[in-house]
């Protein structure tokens, strides 16, 4: 039981010189005055923010969730405390049938654990998706979604699938739609060739969110508007976006800002393991890769995937795409959170929310990670630990 005080970050916006009681994991009050005897980690400097969460990422530090080592998951969540993520969805790639039910099978066995950042279940990214933008993903995974999928092996993993994303006009039934969304899990539509018409009525079925707006995905069009048109016309869509300076542009980036607000867009990492990676050339789970930068492309050119980490894009919103600190905190915390079905209070920091809590400098480089109250990553010491 303790206290931090400084500048807290939550909700869109900046409290001054604010006291967080930390009491068993738990937030237990926020404001102004202290009300116990407790030991205070005074924040100096810098701000005290909800936990990132990280709704799309595949990798980090070089383990991937759909590696057959069953022990990935916990390798991976035991590494996020240090980029200042405490929350996640595990995310795979298109894969056969065998080795995505191989996926969710692991993710399943994993739910639940609590040692470090906590998985708040999984995002399937393909195989029903688009061959013509498939972008980095195996070609010969690639399917069209039926209901025997959804019963084989959608419907099993139930507990554990939060997010799928999907190429809607790949879909002959859109009444599988309505159907995963009664099971509890929400649908984005990425690595399409839809219209924004086609968008239209995939939302009138239950379609919610848009995956790495701008990329893999029918362009703005004046003529034949697409995916990336529909993005910016459907007010309700969430739309991911990847601020990495390589997959968008950052003042396309602060365009759907402006369009769409903090509350519709979601800052995603998209990791998929290279972050470690010095410049160069490499062979990796059957790939060829180059990275250079942040830019991680197959020989082809196109790209695969994302080097970078939700801190790093969190500052470079801020930094690059003029969007507000408090607001770019917002969009990786709480957007992420509203638009799936999480049950547990995690993304603010509010009185009987878990304290999972974030800790950046002026930098906005992540100083220190608490999860369910307990300090699990110190970049350096906070005075009086």
């Amino acid at each position: 039981m303790y206290y931090l005080y400084g500048q807290v970050i939550s909700d869109g916006k900046i409290h001054k010189n604010q006291f967080v009681e930390i009491t068993d994991g738990v937030i237990s009050y926020v404001g102004d005055r202290k009300r116990n005897a407790w030991h205070i980690h005074q924040v100096e400097s810098g701000y005290i923010c909800p936990g990132l969460v990280d709704i799309h990422i595949h990798a980090v530090d070089g383990f991937d969730f759909t590696d057959e080592d069953g022990e990935v998951f916990n390798e991976i969540a035991k590494r996020l405390p240090k980029y200042g993520v405490t929350s996640f969805l595990a995310t795979s790639r298109t894969l056969s049938k065998g080795g995505l039910t191989r996926f969710l099978h692991s993710a399943e066995s994993y739910l639940g654990e609590r040692n470090s950042s906590r998985m708040q279940g999984t995002h399937i990214e393909g195989p029903w998706i688009s061959n013509k933008y498939k972008g980095a993903q195996p070609e010969e995974y690639i399917r069209r979604l039926t209901w025997g999928d959804v019963e084989e092996v959608i419907k099993p993993y139930k507990r554990v699938v939060q997010k799928i994303t999907i190429a809607p006009e790949e879909v002959d039934d859109y009444a599988i739609f309505p159907y995963i969304k009664r099971l509890g899990i929400t649908l984005s539509a990425g690595h399409t060739n839809a219209t924004l018409d086609e968008i239209g009525r995939a939302i009138e079925f239950g379609l919610n969110q848009i995956t790495h707006t701008f990329n893999a995905m029918s362009p703005v069009n004046h003529r034949q508007p697409g995916v990336a048109a529909a993005a910016l016309y459907y007010p309700g869509l969430i739309c991911e976006v990847i601020p990495d300076g390589v997959h968008v542009h950052s003042k396309i980036i602060e365009l759907l800002y402006k369009i769409k607000g903090k509350e519709k867009v979601a800052l995603i990492s998209d990791c998929t393991g290279y972050n470690n990676l010095d410049d160069g050339e490499y062979f990796i789970r059957n790939k060829h890769l180059v990275k250079k930068g942040n830019e991680v492309t197959l020989t082809s050119g196109n790209l695969a995937g994302s080097s970078q980490t939700l801190d790093k894009g969190v500052q470079y919103a801020v930094k690059e795409c003029n969007i507000p600190i408090e607001e770019a905190i917002y969009m990786a915390t709480q957007t992420p959170i509203e638009a799936l079905n999480i049950k547990e209070r995690v993304g603010r920091i509010s009185r009987g929310y878990i304290a999972d809590i974030v800790i950046i400098n002026d930098e906005l480089a992540i100083e220190n990670t608490i999860i369910n109250g307990k300090m699990v990553y110190k970049r350096s010491e906070i005075d009086g630990d």
